[in-house]
């Protein structure tokens, strides 16, 4: 510490100086600007011939299929996110008593304008699909997730905590069965908070129980 002075706070660095350019470590940037989603209902404005991050590490597979842009069979956007009580995929806290008290069961939340435009009243089941696979929980029909008014159109948002899964107490839809395979370039961090999906009324089987 004592050879670095006051105008040299990056102590990581061995010259204690921030950088922008870089010799190795980061694959895009330094400066920002924006790409869409790998999945997005909308065109780049920005970037109209170049809309996703060139370099962002993608997973041509089979089992893992892309939407295209604007694919009007996947209209609306997913985010999946955390929730207070549950940690990560839900491994360690879906077992715990207390916890799946809090939050016993996975959930997707839609507005009440997309709630009413497809016919489903809150606690309803509904299923969520993408081209990699399908998720079903009860639906939580809530303000706190808008629509969105983008490139003059409404795009609907859809929630969905990625915690829950088949064992434990607490028991849901799997949200990392629908999202895509594909990556950060720098952190290397899948992009699972925003992708395109459809959502529909109803169960994954027929007949199912409560």
């Amino acid at each position: 510490m004592d050879a670095h002075p006051g105008t040299a706070p990056f102590i990581m660095m061995l010259d204690g100086l921030g950088w922008l350019f870089v010799p190795v470590g980061l694959l895009d940037g330094p400066l920002p600007t924006h790409y869409e989603p790998w999945e997005t209902p909308v065109t780049n404005l920005l970037y109209p011939s170049q809309p996703r991050n060139p370099v962002a590490p993608a997973f041509l597979r089979a089992d893992n299929p892309y939407h295209e842009m604007g694919d009007p069979r996947y209209p609306y956007v997913i985010t999946t996110y955390r929730l207070t009580e549950h940690h990560t995929a839900g491994g360690m806290s879906r077992w715990v008593p207390w916890l799946a008290e809090l939050q016993p069961a996975g959930f997707v939340e839609i507005s009440p304008e997309l709630a009413r435009e497809l016919g489903i009243a809150n606690g309803d089941w509904v299923v969520v699909e993408t081209a990699r696979g399908a998720a079903e929980a009860c639906a939580l029909v809530t303000e706190r997730v808008q629509p969105l008014t983008i490139a003059g159109r409404t795009v609907h948002v859809i929630g969905m905590p990625w915690h829950f899964g088949v064992g434990g107490l607490a028991t849901g839809g799997i949200a990392n069965e629908l999202a895509a395979l594909v990556e950060d370039p720098n952190s290397l961090i899948h992009e699972a908070k925003s992708f395109t999906c459809t959502i529909r009324k109803g169960r994954l089987r027929e007949g199912a129980g409560a």
